[in-house]
């Protein structure tokens, strides 16, 4: 009988965390490396996997602001998860902060490896159910500790996450032009902070409206606001006027492109700064 091939098990629950395994996909597909892929719901992760066509497998959605539902969309989404990967030969899974994935993973004894770059999150979960954690060296081992997280499962490498697919990057030359933005304008991308994660802080609201109320005082710019969700829309929709040059991404694009056609880049997520500021942008 022929012995089933072992499958490397990616978890997606976050629209960055798709261009980051993207050349991981890659290169798992060049050495003909057997891998699964299911997504969560949330943000633009479905529409950027559409886009590259990658495919996946959609489980769950996120579950909002509330902590109670959170945690039962967590264990909602593990079983979910489970159902799905229980008839294959998964060996590893790997995540960019999965906990749904950590979790089903741990309740059916896959190795789990979980990467990280925010030591600032809970990790009562992550300590308890990885079983390697990946983390940029610049993070020293004081910070870690202080967060709780257990140096003994911790695994480093240099740099940031962000180079290992910025690495292949190339601009297109015309994309500011395909998003209608003119040469002479002044493009503005604004990344709101998100209002449903576990570490918003509700005063970046405030610097988020006084940065639209500036900019789109000067005629000369285009305020583009890459908003997560309907939420954050409606919320700036709520607390100040629409001008002309106040305009919301309404449709997925290539978020690396965007960032280098920016003159720039006003971000409430580390990743996308993180993006920016590599790509030479002047980034806040």
């Amino acid at each position: 009988m022929k012995k089933e091939k072992e499958l490397l098990w990616i978890d997606l629950d976050n629209a960055p965390h798709v261009p980051l395994f993207r050349p991981i996909f890659s290169e798992l597909n060049r050495k003909n490396y057997e891998h699964i892929v299911t997504s969560r719901d949330f943000t633009q992760t479905t529409q950027l996997l559409k886009l590259w066509q990658i495919e996946h497998i959609p489980v769950g959605s996120h579950a909002g602001k509330n902590k109670i539902k959170k945690v039962l969309n967590l264990f909602q989404r593990a079983s979910q998860l489970k159902r799905i990967i229980k008839s294959k030969n998964v060996k590893t899974a790997i995540s960019h902060g999965s906990r749904s994935q950590l979790l089903a993973a741990k309740q059916m004894a896959i190795k789990s490896i979980l990467m990280l770059d925010y030591e600032f999150t809970e990790t009562k979960i992550i300590n308890c159910l990885s079983t390697h954690i990946l983390i940029p060296s610049l993070i020293p081992d004081k910070r870690l500790s202080s967060a709780g997280i257990n140096l003994n499962k911790v695994i480093r490498y240099n740099g940031f996450k962000e180079e290992l697919y910025l690495n292949h990057f190339q601009p297109i030359d015309n994309f500011r032009r395909q998003i209608g933005i003119t040469k002479d304008q002044v493009l503005v991308v604004i990344r709101p902070p998100s209002m449903v994660s576990n570490y918003h802080n509700p005063k970046s609201e405030g610097l988020l409206i006084s940065a639209l109320n500036y900019f789109s005082s000067h005629s000369n710019a285009m305020c583009l606001v890459v908003n997560r969700t309907i939420t954050e829309k409606e919320f700036i929709i709520s607390k100040i006027k629409l001008k002309e040059n106040i305009r919301f991404l309404e449709k997925v694009v290539d978020g690396l492109q965007l960032l280098y056609a920016a003159d720039i880049t006003i971000s409430g997520g580390g990743t996308m700064n993180r993006e920016s500021a590599l790509l030479g942008t002047e980034t806040y």
